[in-house]
């Protein structure tokens, strides 16, 4: 631009488009070129020569206008521009300047330069203009950025093996103070857990956390109204933050922590074996601290840890009274047999929420179960994998009444449809209880349909030692009972002559009688 406003001065003062030439080096079509711009944005001979300031300003104006680049050949591509725009417009391909000038050619045999149809893309559709960048700084405490990034193999001393692991990082984005902790896993617990130990590191909490779009995170993300995991929601409320997830695929959105990844590989792993990963996590505390957190930083040219304790620390919000509990969510089906599955075991329900979907929240201690935001249900939570935590108020009274029938509550249930029902009944259960305990209930269930012929009934099967429920089912079904039932079961039978005359007085079986 300084070159241009010197030809345009000596224009001005009246220096001769050949003499322009050779005292400045430029060809005699340039010069010319730059002599008509000057008198397109308004300067004359014979009139004073506007301040070169607003010269230059004048000029960029126009350069940008684009009416410089006005030519046939430009003119020659505007009847395409539809076409050309649905080109960038299809995202699933890779669509550069150079490609459109070739499908120009070859399916409408355009005849223009390659320069010529980048000249157009660039006014017409900003393509190839320099990417433009806002920087944003903040104050002290109020913005922490996280983020997990892989970190090789790990010997884990539980499993005794090697495994994937991961670096969990938050940056503070005022100090930079780092807090860097390795995991085996990016589920909710451990994402929670982070945090956690973060804030306890730091000795506070920041008032917002940027966070990138994880499900441990972020159930949906949204740039508007993103769903929040709900176990994160509680972290959220317990330490009085606000959660700020990054727009999806915007990884410039929380550069602080994306810096931070390769730099943890290249001085803190790099180099270094661990004897396991509780040895690097330490390693890494101390990292932050001594070692990284004492180098000057590249852009705020201070060094974090120092800078942090002096001027960021007590912006920070203070740490709440109780612990946080770490909770798991989780999304699950009330089945037909009442029960929900949670964590490998098992929690009962009441009828009516059967088949719907309610929302789990388990702590260590209990098991809170939650539907449109109503808490509803409330269990010890299970230790054991495999367990059935159940209410029996849960059930149904129906349901309820044969879930209870036990071995005692059968020959209770038996005594109130008579003497030769219980007496069936106990012989039924007397040598394995448990085993025919499922026989006994069905008897009772008979009981339910015919009502008082089941003791009628069981006094003929008593009769004949006949104790199969088949056999029951068919004395009920065709009214094969007994005439008339005795007074009682232990009542005598008459014997007839014949077996009166085998009887013997009770002297006859006393000690010291012969036969």
């Amino acid at each position: 631009m300084n070159e241009v406003a010197e030809i345009i001065y000596q224009w001005h003062k009246g220096v001769s488009k050949l003499g322009i030439s050779r005292s400045l080096g430029f060809d005699r079509k340039t010069v010319r070129r730059y002599i008509r711009m000057a008198q397109e944005v308004g300067v004359k001979l014979g009139e004073p020569l506007p301040d070169e300031q607003e010269l230059l300003s004048r000029l960029g104006a126009y350069l940008r206008s684009g009416s410089l680049y006005e030519s046939p050949a430009l003119e020659a591509i505007h009847p395409y521009r539809e076409q050309i725009a649905g080109w960038l417009a299809d995202k699933s391909k890779v669509m550069t300047a150079k490609q459109v000038w070739r499908l120009l050619q070859e399916f409408y045999g355009l005849g223009v330069g390659y320069s010529s149809v980048k000249r157009y893309l660039r006014r017409e559709f900003q393509m190839g203009l320099p990417k433009v960048t806002v920087r944003l700084e903040c104050l002290p405490g109020a913005e922490a950025q996280v983020d997990f990034g892989y970190a090789g193999m790990m010997y884990d001393p539980d499993l005794g093996r090697l495994r994937r692991a991961w670096a969990f990082v938050m940056v503070l984005s005022y100090s930079r103070h780092r807090f860097v902790r390795f995991v085996f896993g990016m589920d909710a617990f451990c994402w929670l857990d982070c945090h956690v130990r973060a804030f306890e590191f730091f000795g506070g909490v920041p008032g917002r956390v940027i966070i990138d779009n994880l499900k441990s995170g972020v159930v949906r993300p949204h740039l508007y109204d993103p769903v929040l995991h709900r176990g994160y929601a509680d972290l959220e409320r317990h330490y009085g933050f606000v959660v700020d997830p990054a727009k999806v695929r915007k990884p410039e959105h929380k550069g602080k922590v994306e810096r931070i990844f390769s730099v943890v590989r290249q001085q803190l792993l790099a180099g270094r074996n661990f004897k396991d990963i509780h040895e690097a996590n330490q390693r890494a505390l101390r990292w932050c601290k001594e070692e990284i957190g004492q180098e000057v930083h590249g852009t705020t040219k201070k060094r974090p840890y120092p800078t942090f304790l002096e001027e960021e620390k007590a912006f920070l919000l203070p740490l709440p009274d109780t612990p946080f509990e770490l909770p798991v969510w989780k999304e699950c089906t009330v089945h037909p047999d009442h029960h929900i599955v949670f964590d490998r075991s098992y929690y009962s329900l009441p009828t009516r929420y059967i088949g719907r979907k309610v929302w789990v929240r388990g702590t260590r201690k209990l098991v809170e179960v939650f539907l449109d935001h109503e808490l509803i249900k409330t269990h010890v939570r299970s230790k054991v994998p495999g367990s059935w935590v159940t209410d029996e108020a849960d059930y149904p009274p129906e349901k309820l009444a044969y879930l209870m029938a036990t071995p005692t509550y059968c020959r209770k249930k038996a005594a109130e449809y008579g003497p030769y029902t219980e007496k069936l009944i106990g012989e039924i259960l007397f040598p394995q209880g448990l085993r025919n305990l499922r026989k006994a209930q069905a008897i009772l269930r008979l009981g339910e349909k015919y009502g008082a012929d089941l003791e009628r009934a069981c006094a003929r099967a008593l009769s004949f030692g006949n104790y199969r429920y088949k056999s029951l089912k068919a004395i009920l079904e065709k009214g094969l009972f007994q005439p008339e039932l005795p007074v009682s079961v232990t009542a005598p039978i008459p014997l007839s002559s014949l077996g009166q005359s085998f009887l013997r007085p009770p002297g006859y079986f006393g000690p010291g009688v012969e036969t």
